[in-house]
């Protein structure tokens, strides 16, 4: 089941394989303008990990960054890539739950390419049942929702949430946390397909 959206998956081809890149875009504002650039690999920080991206997530915020309009970005161009989904190649100075080979889930910023660094904090193991593309749609939604329903709100068994755009990813996520905690729904829908 598609909880978020799409994903992007890694370009197969002898070129990305050998070289490491990244999405970069020329000049904001069209999307064509959007194109694989040779990066260089560099040893992940303290507390970081490298991972080999088999998926990335694409979010509104990709789209906002690509067209030069994410509020409060210089040049509004925020980072490209949030999420991915693939393999540790590396671990950073302290860094002990995960190593090398590890399949995982991130949250990482400018994780539209090959590589790409993450506090190993907002990293975890992939499970088995989950293919790297649906790993890779998963952690922005969420985290969202999570932080917004049991941190901010402390949702308890019994309570009423409303959701609104209950079929978006951010808005699945919270019908399962909610439903998770035992919290009673409400939710909202734009058009009568999705209701």
């Amino acid at each position: 089941v598609d909880l978020t959206g799409p994903a992007l998956q890694r370009p197969d081809t002898d070129a990305t394989r050998e070289r490491p890149f990244r999405v970069s875009l020329a000049e904001p504002g069209v999307l064509d303008n959007l194109s694989l650039q040779p990066t260089p690999r560099v040893a992940p920080a303290p507390g970081q990990v490298e991972i080999a991206v088999e998926a990335a997530g694409l979010n509104f915020i990709n789209v906002l960054s690509a067209m030069g309009i994410y509020p409060g970005m210089p040049n509004g161009v925020g980072p490209l890539g949030l999420e991915c989904a693939g393999t540790v190649t590396a671990v950073g100075q302290g860094v002990h739950e995960l190593a090398p080979g590890d399949e995982v889930l991130a949250i990482a910023y400018d994780s539209l390419g090959s590589h790409a660094h993450a506090d190993a904090r907002l990293v975890v193991r992939k499970p088995k049942a989950l293919s790297f593309t649906e790993a890779a749609t998963l952690p922005i939604v969420f985290v969202t929702a999570w932080y917004g329903l049991r941190r901010l709100a402390q949702l308890q068994p019994g309570e009423r949430v409303l959701i609104h755009s209950a079929t978006g990813g951010v808005g699945l996520a919270a019908i399962q946390i909610a439903q998770m905690v035992g919290a009673e729904v409400f939710a909202t829908a734009g058009s009568p397909e999705k209701r």
